[in-house]
Formats: C-alpha cells, structure tokens, sequence
C-alpha cells in the first residue's frame, strides 16, 4: 500500500496533478524575417538583405585593417514605426578582402566581419576607389578658419561666440571612443568630480571633425565636437560662467593613443580681463580667477567580445497593437510592458472548435516583431494565442489581456 502511494505521489510531481506548466510566449524574429524599408539606392536581392542582416546579430569578430576603402553604405529601417531604430551596414575593401560591418541605430560599437564577395557590392568598385590609411590615434590640427566652423555648424552668433583659439580640425580611427574628463580648479584646490565625464564614440568612415569651444550668451561654455551632419554639443555646468573665456594647451597639434591620456585644454574663466597664462599652472590660475578647467581625453580602443549601447537609448524600445474588424489600436507604454512581461508568463493550450477569433495582437522590440491571432470561445475567461509563425497556442486570462488592451475583446463584442 505504501509502495502505491508513493507512486502516485510521484506521478503527482511529474504531472503536476493537473497543473499547467509557465512558459514563455515572447519569440521576437529579427528584421530579416520581415520585409524592411532601405534608405540607400542600391539594389539589395532579399537573399542577400537577409544573409547580410543575419550577419549583423551576430558578435563582432574582425576591426577594420587600418588601409580600407568603402565601397557603399546601406541603411535598413523597420517598414512601420521609426521608434524601432534601423541598421546601417558598410562594405569595405583591403586589398583583396571584403569587410562588413555593422551598428543597430541604438548602439555606440559597429560589428565588424571578414566575409565572402557580395556581388550586389562588387558591381559597385571601381577605378576610382581609394583605399585609405586610417590610424590608430587622435590627431588634433587647429583650425584658423573660424568663419568655417561657424558656417558649417551653424553658429548663432547673437547667442554665442566661438572662443578665441578653441578651433581644431581631428582624426581619429575607425572604431573606439575618446574619453573626456574635466578637473575644475578653484581658489588653489581641484573640485571633486564636478563636471561628468564624457564619451565621443568614432564610426568608421566618418575619421575627420572638428572641435571648438563656444560661449553662451549668459556666461555658460560649450564644447562641440564633430562634423556638419552629426556632431555633440555639451554645455558646461551653469556654476561655471565667466565674462571672459581664454583657452591655451600645451601644444598647437598633439596626438592621443590609448597608452595614455593628455591635457588637451585649458579654459581659464573670469570677469576681469584675462592676460598671459601659459607659464602659470591651473592651480595658481585658480586663485587669481574664477575658475579653471582642464579638459583630458584619452583613447579607448574597443574590445572585439563586448558590445556598447548608447546610454541615452539603452532602454529597449516596446511597442504593441491590436488589429481588429480593420481597425489597429496602440496600447500606451506601461501597459506595453506589462503585456511584455505578462506573455512570459502563460501556459499552453488548446482552443475548442467554438471559439472564434477578434482580431491579431502584434508586438514590437527594436528590429524584431511578433504576431498572434487572438481567439476567444463562447463563456470561456481565458482568450488564446496562436502565433503566426510557429502556431503555438497559449492561453492567458481574458479579463488581464482587456485591461491591457483597454477594450473588450468577449466573444460577443
């Protein structure tokens, strides 16, 4: 007698006496697995789309030999809603090696591989392409054409004025970030950590810029860096103003490595007039004027295992629809996330040949999609899933899914 019911208690823990097991019903499908918009010109075969795009998933394994040229650039993006970012793919050329290379718009580090031929490319080399040395550190040239800088960035110069001597013209290398760090000095002494550290992340093919520093019209300084099309603007604190700017280094042209980081600015604020101060070192200065800023940057060059994503964007973008009677409805973003996390947490199931099917919830996460159709049976309080591409049915609790949704999805809606 014992002997039985032990087996069947243990049949019971096998079983769970009737309980149905939790699984996870989110399968997003990459963008490849769908139809996508290109922004480029350039004919790409849906093989091909796909091939390349399945590429880019994958951990980076190659940098890009400094010699190279760049034969086209392709942008893919989500057919339906921007907020879902894109992908931009670059081809390259190194003698007789073709790279691929690859970044999520949501992401700092491109992906880099060595691959095949691809035949949509190769069409596209000529005679006329010039492969390029590009170096493994930050040069900084001063740039005398001030007119330039102000033309090309588009300064407004009712509100702010391009500091006397903060022009410079940069290159860099193909990948990795330059790190900025800031030590504020004031009345002989060095301030804790006052301004925050920044990073100005290189993308290959995109190797010269431009830096300068501007002030504002209430006193405020402000550093930008990079090209005419895409460039980074930080205004320094407010707690740092002064009627009078004057920046110095310790040389017209240096060069930053990642052996090292170096001063790259001085930026002396007062509200009297400022003299000659290239003898004086920071913390001196600092007890004669306001305050005195020194400006660092070091290179950083990227790790071929790991992966960076913009801090600003890093929290992952969720979207989600339900389409009914031809009629699409967009949940709002905290219920978004809560139907996410809801769908993690269903059981399977099997809808009866009664029930009916309302209409196709659709979700949305970055570059990958996923669909259901939604069925519902007669008196029943759960609703069903049916995924569209493994058909998998899931079943969770109706009244849960139409607070969701904010609209009734009953049989006889």
């Amino acid at each position: 007698m014992r002997l039985s019911w032990t087996a069947l208690l243990a049949l019971c823990c096998l079983s769970g006496c009737g309980s149905k097991e939790e699984i996870n019903a989110l399968a997003l499908r990459p963008l490849e697995a769908y139809v996508t918009n290109q922004d480029e010109q350039e004919h790409i075969l849906p093989e091909t789309e796909k091939r390349l795009l399945a590429y880019c998933r994958q951990q980076t394994t190659e940098r890009l030999p400094s010699r190279r040229g760049e034969v086209a650039e392709v942008t893919f993006r989500h057919p339906l809603y921007a907020e879902l970012g894109s992908q931009t793919i670059k081809y390259w050329v190194s003698g007789d090696d073709r790279y691929l290379s690859c970044a999520n718009s949501h992401e700092q580090i491109e992906r880099t591989f060595r691959i095949d031929p691809v035949n949509e490319f190769e069409s596209l080399i000529s005679s006329e392409l010039v492969e390029t040395d590009v170096g493994e550190a930050v040069s900084f040239y001063p740039e005398p054409d001030v007119a330039k800088i102000v033309n090309l960035f588009r300064v407004n110069q009712a509100h702010e004025t391009i500091v006397p001597g903060s022009t410079f013209r940069y290159q860099t290398p193909d990948s990795g970030s330059l790190y900025v760090t800031y030590e504020v000095m004031r009345n002989g002494r060095t301030l804790d950590r006052t301004i925050e550290p920044e990073l100005f992340v290189f993308k290959s093919g995109k190797n010269d810029g431009y830096a300068f520093l501007t002030k504002l019209a209430d006193g405020r300084v402000a550093l930008q860096m990079g090209t005419e099309s895409s460039w980074e603007r930080t205004v320094l604190p407010s707690a740092f103003t002064g009627k009078y700017v004057y920046t110095d280094s310790t040389t017209d042209v240096f060069t930053l490595d990642h052996s090292k980081r170096q001063l790259l600015k001085r930026v002396v604020l007062a509200e009297q007039p400022i003299g000659d101060v290239s003898d004086a070192t920071s913390l001196t200065l600092s007890k004669q004027y306001d305050a005195v800023i020194e400006v660092w940057g070091s290179v950083r060059r990227p790790m071929t295992t790991k992966l960076m994503s913009s801090s600003a964007r890093s929290v992952k973008t969720k979207l989600a629809t339900y389409e009914t009677k031809g009629k699409t409805s967009y949940l709002d973003g905290p219920n978004t996330q809560e139907l996410f996390e809801l769908l993690t947490h269903v059981t399977g199931g099997d809808k009866s040949e009664a029930a009916v099917q309302h209409g196709i919830l659709s979700l949305y996460e970055h570059l990958q999609e996923q669909h259901f159709e939604v069925w519902v049976e007669p008196g029943d309080q759960r609703v069903y899933l049916i995924d569209l591409t493994t058909k998998q049915t899931y079943a969770i609790d109706l009244m849960r899914l139409e607070e969701l949704l904010n609209r009734s999805i009953r049989y006889n809606s």
